[in-house]
């Protein structure tokens, strides 16, 4: 006991200092972009959450979101070059999540305006969000281009997922999902509150 106390007290003060939007330290630029949707929990959760509430409507609406989704990206990256900044993106996302794992375990299908409101406001976020912290224009522009890829196949691929399961089950998996997420992101917040 006493020498797990120690490694961890030794693991502190051993830790470099944190870096923002780096997952991975070293990987920037189109591949920590691929990889920042993916490994920031927050994102990861948004956006499974959206692509199994897309995975719930008809195959045309699902498309329909998605480009929603793509069409926000882009706009989203078209604002940043224009220097358009904000610093509640993570927050953002984290109560999209909650928001749309709600409707998830409650069953709820809201009508496609709501929907594709909600699904351009997750990309958004995320995008906001994964602005990295560098210099260049061209590296910045690499890194959302990559994120904005990556973000998008996940939702697609959520909803894929969420379109194969058999009805009945389905459902209850969806529901359980959705639940998951909702507590997760509540939870996060709840921390970001009290402290």
């Amino acid at each position: 006991m006493r020498r797990a106390a120690l490694a961890a007290v030794s693991l502190c003060f051993a830790s470099a200092a944190a870096q923002a939007h780096t997952v991975i330290a070293g990987i920037g630029g189109f591949p920590g972009g691929l990889l920042h949707p993916l490994l920031v929990p927050a994102h990861a959760l948004a956006l499974i959450a959206l692509g199994f509430l897309a995975g719930t409507v008809s195959r045309p609406m699902q498309i329909m979101l998605m480009t929603v989704f793509a069409g926000a990206a882009v706009a989203s990256f078209g604002l940043i070059a224009m220097a358009y900044s904000t610093t509640q993106a993570e927050t953002l996302v984290l109560l999209l999540g909650a928001a749309t794992g709600l409707l998830l375990a409650a069953n709820i299908t809201p009508p496609f305006p709501f929907a594709a409101i909600l699904a351009a406001a997750i990309s958004s976020a995320v995008i906001f969000d994964s602005v990295p912290q560098v210099l260049t224009v061209s590296e910045t522009a690499s890194a959302l281009t990559g994120t904005a890829l990556s973000a998008t196949a996940l939702a697609a691929a959520a909803a894929i997922v969420a379109g194969a399961l058999p009805q009945h089950a389905g459902t209850i998996a969806i529901r359980i999902a959705g639940s998951w997420i909702a507590a997760s992101a509540i939870m996060v917040l709840a921390l970001r509150l009290s402290a």
